[in-house]
């Protein structure tokens, strides 16, 4: 029995699906919630699939324990795209710097859990041996994701970050709150798009295939030879950058 089982209204989480090899090449969701808080007050960022080698201990000690310049410049340029949803994305990871730092300080530990899944983790566990897939009803959200859940134990030292991250404003994921193109960050989808990041790509696959073809097209159509226009629908994949 998983430890944490949250939702969000809409998605369908599913922990190492057998069909996972169809998102090769693609992003993943790093997805991060701190004890019970809820889904829609998450901190979330797109990780490149080179990430997925990483252990969980690797990935959390460059980015969210010890980060370095260039770390910190790496983070802030995924992290830019989304502020326009969630202008506090900056704010948790923040707090999340800061109960690392005191669990340090206090030889307290943290607990890794994946929401949906198995718990606690074995920090040298890779990134890859436990991702799901996140998908949602209306089609608008369909990624890998590593969804976890952080248990923080710093002998007994308050935790006042927790409280204050509980009262920030949920993320309204909505497509009337998020706004038309609200997910479309840098030419990726996020957890609440309201459009599918597969259909943007096979649109742009489509139209410039279609401008590649139209001189040949027309050429076709002076030496009066005739025929169907030549359709190009691109693949799904995504593999650019952006959390």
């Amino acid at each position: 029995m998983c430890a944490y089982a949250k939702t969000a209204p809409g998605e369908t989480l599913t922990y190492r699906p057998p069909d996972l090899q169809r998102y090769a090449g693609e992003q993943f969701c790093l997805r991060i919630t701190p004890e019970d808080l809820d889904l829609d007050r998450c901190f979330f960022v797109y990780l490149d699939e080179r990430f997925e080698g990483y252990s969980l201990r690797k990935l959390f000690q460059t980015y969210f324990f010890a980060p370095g310049p260039e770390q910190e410049a790496e983070m802030a340029s995924w992290l830019e795209p989304w502020l326009h949803m969630d202008p506090m994305l900056p704010k948790k990871r923040m707090l999340l710097r800061q109960m690392f730092a005191k669990v340090r300080e206090h030889s307290g530990k943290v607990l890794f859990y994946i929401n949906h899944g198995p718990g606690p983790l074995n920090p040298d566990d890779t990134v890859r041996s436990h991702l799901g897939t996140s998908v949602f009803d209306d089609g608008s959200f369909d990624d890998k994701i590593l969804d976890v859940v952080i248990e923080f134990y710093a002998d007994d030292e308050p935790l006042p970050e927790l409280d204050q991250w509980a009262r920030f404003d949920p993320i309204d994921t909505s497509p009337a709150g998020a706004g038309a193109g609200a997910w479309a960050g840098a030419g990726a989808a996020g957890p609440a798009a309201d459009f599918n990041r597969r259909s943007i790509f096979g649109t742009l696959g489509m139209l410039m295939i279609a401008m590649l073809s139209l001189p040949f097209l027309l050429f076709s159509c002076r030496g009066g030879r005739g025929g169907n226009p030549r359709r190009g629908f691109g693949g799904g994949g995504f593999g650019g950058g952006m959390l």
